[in-house]
């Protein structure tokens, strides 16, 4: 009897209190406090500045980045955007950079450059984009297409203006937003750089057609120089945004100009018959354009800064409910992820994509990337683990959430890469084939090897960025041809092969020693 009533007495405590430990685990899970997000190199990165609310101010650590104390007279950037008309980037935007530009420094509507070019009567606007973009990639006469002619003639001044800005030194462009958007509002429906628009960028890119058309123009009839002078400029502002601190766009729009130009170089170099000091100045501009720094600089900089403002937005928002299907909006406070969590996952990878795109050999790069993209891959369709004792459900939904987000947050970068090997291949190749020209204006044939235009014209036989090999380079017949990547065919048309002349006799008699190297200690070496 009394045994009975002993168990009666311990055992319903003890169901009372395991009910009570299992209902208040439960309810701690559920509703414990959400972790805060904890300002850090291995979180935020920044720790300063931070804005009113106590996060971290992304756009002014943004804007610490861009270059200072360059005068609008001495920045290219303020060339173009003097030219920029209203349609690409309307005058009221507001300039949040360090270039200060303005409205009042853009020129009168009538002189702005306006691309592409409207169609003449008669002809479909498809017809007229196919017909541009034809003119831009090999000579051409006014009389092969007139319309054309007129209107590159009718903005001569807009073209001037542009290819002259280019010879200026610095390069910061605005960043700008438009004027009924404001920064003082950190967290609405988007990021506070989303809005961020980079107007020079996108304009240099469509401008550079009508440069490129007017070179093709004037090598069509016989004015070389004329033609150089255009293809530089496009190398120098290629020069200029790959140089200085930007975004990844910057670095594609860069490396867009870099390619067009150089494929039209070796038109000039072919076609066009440049005496050696011409040809001497173009290997000086192609290796200066070959001197640009790493994707890991954007990396590291600003494309971090874009991510991590991206993130904060998505967890670390105190006024934004997170929406979680298939349970719909419920109270942000229940299932608040950590911050933390996604924010020391998108820094780690950042960190392999820096060192991925610093290793010395494309096959390499190329290698690390894919597994970087494979691992976000599991990331993303990693399954939803089992939560354990005294473990809250944001700390399994803060992994679920990072994995499946991470690859929307995190920049695009393989073709990026992909394209900058292209594009070196590419100004390798073209500065190999002025080399080229250049013996044979000297010797009347071209070399049987490039090791002959060693140290005369080429500071050393060039490496091709695509096989991490020797730049390519046969001669059959009498005709020379240079390539990167795989040997090509005889009928293979690609931009990166070029098939030269041949033999055939000096244009100047004289010339009985091959030419001095450029002695310029602004040549750097070819990589």
């Amino acid at each position: 009897m009394l045994k009975a009533r002993l168990i009666r007495w311990i055992k319903w405590p003890l169901i009372v209190s395991a009910v009570g430990f299992v209902v208040g685990e439960k309810l701690w899970a559920f509703f414990s406090p959400s972790p805060a997000l904890v300002i850090s190199e291995e979180t935020t990165r920044i720790t300063e500045p931070l804005a009113a609310d106590g996060l971290p101010d992304y756009f002014q650590a943004l804007l610490a980045l861009e270059p200072r104390g360059i005068p609008a007279e001495n920045n290219a950037a303020a060339a173009v955007w003097a030219l920029i008309p209203s349609n690409l980037s309307p005058d009221n935007v507001l300039d949040h950079s360090q270039a200060h530009l303005s409205a009042a420094d853009r020129l009168p509507a009538s002189e702005r450059l306006a691309t592409p070019p409207p169609p003449p009567d008669g002809m479909a606007a498809d017809e007229a984009g196919s017909t541009f973009e034809a003119c831009t990639r090999t000579p051409w006469r006014a009389a092969d297409q007139p319309w054309l002619a007129r209107w590159l003639d009718d903005n001569a001044a807009a073209l001037d203006k542009l290819a002259a800005g280019a010879r200026r030194e610095g390069w910061c462009p605005p960043r700008c937003l438009p004027a009924d958007q404001s920064l003082t509002v950190r967290f609405g429906k988007q990021p506070v750089m989303l809005p961020l628009t980079l107007p020079v960028e996108d304009a240099l890119l469509s401008m550079s057609g009508a440069l490129l058309a007017r070179s093709m123009l004037r090598l069509g009839e016989g004015d070389a120089g004329g033609a150089w002078r255009d293809l530089d400029s496009l190398l120098r502002y290629g020069d200029k945004i790959s140089d200085a601190p930007g975004t990844l766009i910057g670095r594609a729009v860069a490396m867009r100009l870099f390619s067009r130009a150089s494929r039209a170089v070796g038109r000039l170099i072919l076609d066009g018959h440049p005496d050696d000091m011409l040809l001497a100045d173009m290997q000086r501009s192609l290796r200066s354009s070959l001197d640009f720094p790493s994707l890991a600089e954007a990396l590291d900089g600003h494309e971090r800064l874009y991510a991590l403002d991206a993130i904060t937005f998505r967890f670390a928002n105190p006024s934004r409910p997170l929406p979680l299907s298939p349970l719909g909006r419920l109270p942000y406070r229940i299932f608040a992820a950590d911050p933390n969590v996604p924010l020391r996952e998108a820094n780690e990878f950042l960190d392999t994509m820096v060192y991925a795109v610093r290793l010395p050999t494309r096959e390499m790069r190329r290698g690390m990337w894919q597994a970087i993209d494979d691992h976000l891959e599991i990331r993303r369709n990693a399954t939803l683990r089992s939560r354990e004792w005294f473990e809250a459900w944001r700390e399994i939904y803060s992994e679920r959430l990072s994995g499946r987000t991470m690859k929307s947050f995190l920049p695009e970068v393989k073709t990026l890469l992909e394209d900058t090997d292209r594009t070196q291949a590419a100004l390798v190749l073209t500065d190999c084939a002025a080399a080229l020209e250049r013996h044979r204006l000297a010797t009347g044939q071209p070399p049987a090897s490039l090791a002959d235009l060693v140290p005369t014209f080429l500071p050393a036989i060039p490496v091709d960025p695509l096989t991490d090999a020797p730049i390519g380079y046969r001669i059959e017949n009498g005709r020379w041809t240079l390539w990167s990547g795989t040997d090509p065919a005889d009928d293979d048309v690609d931009d990166l092969v070029i098939r030269g002349p041949g033999g055939r006799p000096s244009r100047d008699p004289a010339a009985t020693e091959p030419a001095p190297a450029d002695p310029s200690p602004e040549a750097p070496a070819v990589p």
